[in-house]
């Protein structure tokens, strides 16, 4: 994709007119992604409270005022309405009844949702989600619903191919509650209500980062490209601009803006897209929430998708999107080489050497797979950006293991190269 970048100073959430609305922002959630809108919303002079599952979220760090227990607690749920405003999650698995509570606090004027409830239990069932691009004409990969795991595996690759994708219908992320099937396995189908979809094998992934205010007006990130984990089956690198086109990279955001139009989104939205060989965009799945694949914004943009959301959420007007710079994401996986480097508390550090900063999420203690943290670079190239990222991750531990990570990174980041001047050509 040809992106001219902006050489100005990106501008890091002045002061607005949010400092005189008075606004209480509640998050259902209290993740790393909780903890970032915290500080975009409280920069913008909106006090923020977070109800989050466990005492060791991240955002608690962060919020003005939080609750911790069970959300589907109508004791709390009455708490955490009483203090806000306006509610929004960082995460789309949420119990119909915490839902259900929301929406009986709204039509009595007590709260403001966004994205509405009705998005949101659209959309954290991936069944649900996927019929209903079917219904409104969006491409996607065919696919079909399971109820359990007794349907034959012999019919469904017959359908689909030689391997296939299994997805559990509500509460999968980061990798889980995915599988992959092969039909030279003997991997069960999963017993749980699911989707099937045929895979992909040289399709390029990317991510559209789109922000859609209550009055309609529409606001994209430039699209990136994303690495995968193949053994996580978890993103690892994320790089912007995507290897793309001019002409895919438009039709990407087009796409986004409407899919996300048409389901009358307000706030920011993550819609994740299959390039194929030949050059068709898919639509794999939605986000109703700010994204790990929209972590670069926090340093490569002059507006954060952070920002954005928290800007349509409350209804101020959103930010005209620059990108200053290329850059690259790299996700902090935990390993024990890198257990002495996390701290038990959120923050930001700058590696020495290197143009890249480290965001730590302050998740303790650790366990393979799960982020802990990640790396943002800039560089005059996306492939530079990558090498600096993964130099970060190795500076970080003298562990071979963070290493090879970084080498895996780099070779990543190659084979996205050679498929850009590909696709370019």
């Amino acid at each position: 994709m040809n992106t001219s970048f902006d050489q100005t100073t990106p501008n890091t959430t002045a002061q607005t007119a949010a400092a005189t609305l008075n606004a209480r922002l509640g998050i259902v959630g209290g993740g790393q992604l909780a903890l970032y809108l915290c500080e975009a919303a409280q920069r913008l002079g909106i006090e923020v409270m977070v109800f989050a599952d466990h005492e060791d979220s991240p955002a608690l760090a962060a919020a003005d005022r939080s609750l911790v227990g069970a959300a589907d607690s109508q004791a709390l749920l009455s708490q955490f309405v009483a203090n806000c405003d306006f509610v929004t999650f960082d995460k789309e698995d949420i119990g119909d009844a915490t839902l259900a509570y929301l929406v009986e606090a709204q039509e009595q004027g007590q709260i403001i949702i966004r994205p509405s409830v009705d998005t949101m239990r659209l959309l954290k069932d991936k069944g649900l989600q996927k019929a209903w691009l079917v219904e409104h004409n969006l491409p996607t990969l065919a696919f079909q619903t399971l109820v359990d795991g007794t349907a034959s595996l012999a019919s469904l690759h017959d359908k689909f191919g030689t391997t296939l994708v299994q997805k559990a219908r509500c509460g999968g992320y980061d990798g889980r509650g995915v599988q992959m099937l092969s039909a030279a396995a003997d991997t069960p189908l999963w017993d749980i209500p699911s989707i099937i979809e045929p895979f992909l094998a040289d399709a390029h992934e990317i991510s559209v980062i789109t922000a859609r205010a209550a009055d309609g007006e529409l606001m994209s990130f430039p699209p990136v490209s994303m690495a995968f984990d193949a053994e996580l089956n978890a993103v690892n690198v994320v790089s912007m601009p995507a290897a793309l086109s001019a002409q895919q990279g438009a039709a990407a955001i087009a796409l986004a803006e409407n899919t996300v139009r048409q389901l009358s989104g307000v706030g920011v939205f993550a819609v994740e897209m299959f390039v194929t060989t030949e050059g068709e965009i898919l639509i794999n799945e939605i986000a109703p929430r700010v994204h790990n694949s929209g972590h670069l914004t926090l340093d490569a943009c002059n507006v954060s998708q952070f920002e954005q959301h928290v800007r349509a959420v409350v209804g101020l007007p959103l930010i005209e999107i620059r990108q200053h710079t290329p850059a690259a994401m790299l996700n902090i996986l935990y390993t024990e080489a890198l257990q002495p480097h996390c701290p038990d508390r959120p923050g930001q550090t700058v590696v020495g050497g290197v143009d890249a900063s480290v965001y730590w999420y302050g998740k303790l203690p650790g366990k393979v797979g799960r982020k802990m943290g990640h790396i943002n670079a800039l560089a005059p190239s996306v492939d530079l950006a990558v090498a600096q990222a993964g130099k970060a991750l190795a500076t970080l531990s003298a562990d071979s293991s963070a290493d090879k990570s970084a080498d895996k990174s780099a070779d990543t980041s190659a084979d996205n190269s050679a498929e850009q001047k590909e696709n370019v050509a």
